[in-house]
């Protein structure tokens, strides 16, 4: 999560990551109402009580609208913490991570039509109707994202309907931007996109691999063999537009 959001941060065009004692901040002035892109993670409690207020100060400076810091569920201090600041709980992804060996990788993305495009403009234009994250600015944000990471396309019917995003980060495959077009659900694109990203990190010489799902996704990852590391929790602040 540190590597991505990081990059996040580092390569919009606007934003920049806050890096302090143990905790990182992507600020991403493109995407002020979409909290994902301006997401907090940390290492312990007490360094994120401590930012806090910088961080608050940080995202209102660069016109943010909604930020949030990812929490594990055991985390109980840092929760107290975030509720008295204000901040409400907004989602609960579950982690997930497995040893590479022990995934499911059988066949790649044999019998898909994929490729490993150079752009972002087909995952941008997958995630519009998967995430509700609007395009041009999503495709700003993420135009450098094919320098760092690996974008996975599939198509169905001639048209891009799937996309996965893998992130290497210190030997583990880190899984992002896992999105379907509604209309080509239940098809397999993303489970055969997943394993021809992860067969192609364990030939880079990764040997774990880890996510953030969502509620219909978990069972897709649980087949792939990921398991459960506990929820995540979500705490956003938001605040109104100037204009509302």
């Amino acid at each position: 999560m540190e590597a991505f959001f990081g990059l996040v941060g580092e390569t919009s065009p606007r934003g920049w990551t806050i890096r302090l004692d143990g905790v990182l901040a992507s600020v991403c002035p493109d995407m002020p109402h979409r909290s994902v892109f301006n997401s907090v993670v940390y290492r312990c409690s007490p360094g994120l009580e401590s930012a806090l207020g910088d961080l608050a100060a940080a995202y209102a400076d660069a016109q943010v609208l909604a930020w949030t810091v990812w929490t594990p569920e055991r985390d109980v201090p840092a929760r107290d913490t975030l509720q008295r600041s204000g901040h409400r709980l907004d989602a609960t992804p579950q982690a997930m991570a497995a040893p590479l060996d022990e995934i499911d990788l059988a066949g790649g993305a044999e019998g898909l039509d994929w490729e490993r495009p150079d752009g972002v403009e087909e995952m941008c234009a997958i995630l519009e109707p998967a995430f509700g994250w609007e395009r041009a600015p999503a495709s700003a944000v993420f135009a450098r994202l094919p320098e760092h990471g690996r974008i996975y396309v599939a198509r169905a019917d001639g048209r891009a309907a799937a996309c996965v995003v893998a992130v290497d980060a210190g030997g583990d495959c880190a899984i992002f931007n896992v999105g379907t077009l509604p209309e080509a659900r239940g098809r397999g694109l993303c489970t055969g996109l997943m394993r021809q990203a992860l067969a192609d990190a364990r030939e880079r010489g990764c040997t774990t691999t880890s996510l953030q799902a969502t509620g219909m996704g978990r069972p897709v990852y649980a087949r792939l063999g990921y398991r459960s590391l506990g929820r995540l929790g979500m705490y956003e602040l938001r605040r109104p537009a100037p204009d509302s």
